[in-house]
């Protein structure tokens, strides 16, 4: 009954284009505002948006300017527009566009609606086949990665996607019944109005949808930023906190899992001898190896300066076995930390050199079963360990409680 009702109306067709020019632009203006010294990409869906409205210039203007300005060039910024979003939404994914798939559309608009610019149920065929194409490679571009995102941005421009293309398929079922009087640009009739409707909800879904999207890439940039270490890239302090009431609070109490510590030996003489960014090459070098000394589920953290930790959850039920498993883990970081680095130094008044540099460093483990005790005592018997093991000539493993692993 509503869908009757919707068919019954007939909007003045030149409110329609007003509405539809105004729109564009307003959108355009409040991306650019949201942009202004923040995201240069959303320039490129203010333009888009733009293109909306002189779109709508040209189509309001037919029979008043040559056809090739107000069919060819203005079907042209409409397939530019859906290319622009398109092309937006690969680079905000931080993936390559693919740009002949995402532009194609529309230099073939150009040529076909040329070649049929006077055979009107062909243009309306042949656009509604380019946009839906666009409209789909659109939804692709944000479906790809759906296991990988989260959030309601990409819902929000999903739904404009499947508004604009269901617009642009009733056009098409119009035109195949030949019935062009109801398509005619210039005349008011209920397909116009649906028409013009759908579009302009469509693109202020694509306006809110874009938005979402930016505020929610830029809260994840901020809490990636919150939870990591901005020299090595490995989890800060915050990480490791969150990590262990994970590890504690999982109701296993057989469980048992393994803090390991980790400080550079000597770490200081590097920096008094070569400064600091020699030191901060080592740096990003050891949470290198020791990321690839561990499993990807292992929680690996810069505490700060040169101390590092390491998680390793579930390693057994059993504390003999769960030792021999850690002191594995604890050896094997001992064994890669140890091998000579190759980095770049600059004495003073001299060139960059390359400069071979060997480094071991101290551990300490601390074993824990679930929630038998809490994290800072955890955390303060695997710094004893470590220090221990310095005190017993540095390069080795400790355990908590003074054991040593072979």
């Amino acid at each position: 009954m509503l869908f009757l009702r919707v068919l019954a109306l007939k909007m003045d067709i030149q409110t329609l284009f007003i509405v539809n020019i105004a729109l564009g632009f307003v959108l355009a203006l409040c991306v650019l505002v949201v942009a202004i010294g923040r995201n240069k990409q959303l320039y490129l869906w203010a333009i888009a948006f733009v293109m909306h409205g002189m779109s709508y210039i040209l189509i309001s203007l037919r029979g008043q300017i040559p056809d090739l300005l107000s069919i060819v060039l203005a079907n042209l910024l409409i397939s530019s527009m859906l290319a622009i979003f398109t092309e937006g939404i690969y680079r905000f994914s931080e993936m390559r566009p693919p740009r002949l798939l995402i532009w194609w559309p529309a230099l073939v608009t150009v040529i076909t609606f040329w070649f049929y610019i006077d055979n009107f149920e062909m243009r309306v065929i042949i656009g509604a086949a380019f946009s839906v194409y666009q409209t789909g490679l659109l939804v692709w571009s944000i479906a790809r990665d759906f296991h990988e995102r989260s959030g309601q941005g990409r819902w929000i421009i999903i739904f404009a996607a499947g508004i604009t293309t269901a617009m642009f398929v009733f056009r098409a079922g119009v035109a195949l019944t030949g019935d062009n009087l109801l398509l005619a640009i210039t005349s008011s009739s209920p397909v116009q109005s649906i028409t013009f409707i759908g579009a302009m909800v469509g693109l202020i879904m694509f306006a809110f949808g874009l938005l979402v999207i930016y505020m929610e890439k830029a809260e994840q940039v901020g809490l990636s930023l919150a939870l990591r270490d901005p020299l090595t890239q490995l989890g800060n302090r915050r990480v490791l906190d969150i990590a262990l009431n994970y590890a504690m609070s999982r109701g296993k109490v057989k469980a048992v899992s393994a803090l390991i510590m980790l400080d550079l030996d000597k770490f200081k003489t590097l920096n008094d001898n070569y400064g600091h960014a020699m030191g901060d090459q080592l740096l990003i070098e050891v949470a290198y190896r020791i990321k690839e000394s561990v499993k990807a589920e292992d929680t690996v953290v810069r505490l700060g300066g040169d101390e590092f930790v390491i998680l390793v959850i579930d390693i057994g039920n059993d504390l003999t076995g769960a030792r021999t498993k850690a002191a594995t883990v604890a050896n094997r970081i001992l064994q890669q930390v140890a091998k000579p680095y190759h980095l770049l130094a600059q004495l003073e008044n001299q060139p960059m050199s390359p400069l071979k540099y060997e480094c071991t460093c101290s551990i300490g483990v601390s074993l824990f079963q679930g929630h038998s005790t809490s994290r800072e005592i955890v955390m303060e018997r695997a710094d004893v360990a470590m220090y221990k093991a310095k005190q017993e000539g540095r390069d080795r493993v400790v355990f908590a409680e003074g054991e040593a692993a072979s």
